[in-house]
């Protein structure tokens, strides 16, 4: 089983997982570092009345493992993931789903202000009281299971976010 290092981007919607990974893609691409990206949540969507895997956890990790199976098969040594990692056994569904993975969580965090302010920009509609309910929620969790190898300010720039998030993953050494 190959070694496969694994950067997780992670915390509540709004504080810029997906941003944050097309950023970290960029700087890899630069220094044409093999890698593959994959957002969770593009993935996982599915909508089933009365499932008993409210936040589609299991079906998100057997697309996690077909999809890694075909980028690494293209070349790809390296995974980029953004998603929601709210448990000990969210990573453990990544480690069964990327054979060899060596996991490093980032949890990006931002203040409530800037939270509820970024949500009630980029949400519309319906879903906006969910979402900001949501949103807080996996802000109270996440600190309470102390999910992350590292937090990260992301209440600054872009560029910032993601070269903290790739100089401490030591990928370019």
């Amino acid at each position: 089983m190959a070694h496969v290092p694994v950067i997780v981007v992670t915390g509540p919607s709004g504080t810029g997982k997906t941003v944050t990974c097309w950023e970290i893609r960029e700087i890899l691409r630069e220094r044409k570092v093999a890698h593959a990206l994959i957002d969770m949540d593009n993935i996982r969507w599915c909508y089933v009345p009365d499932s008993r895997d409210r936040f589609n956890r299991e079906l998100g990790a057997k697309n996690l493992a077909a999809v890694w199976a075909n980028f690494r098969e293209a070349g790809a040594d390296r995974l980029v993931l953004s998603g929601v990692v709210e448990t000990r056994e969210d990573t453990r569904l990544i480690e069964q789903a990327v054979p060899g993975a060596d996991i490093s969580v980032y949890r990006l965090h931002v203040d409530e202000t800037t939270l509820e302010g970024r949500m009630r920009q980029r949400e519309r509609g319906r879903g906006l009281a969910r979402n900001l309910a949501r949103a807080k929620e996996l802000t109270d969790i996440m600190a309470r299971n102390g999910i992350g190898d590292h937090l990260i300010d992301a209440d600054r720039e872009l560029d910032e976010i993601a070269g903290e998030i790739v100089g401490l993953s030591g990928w370019l050494s």
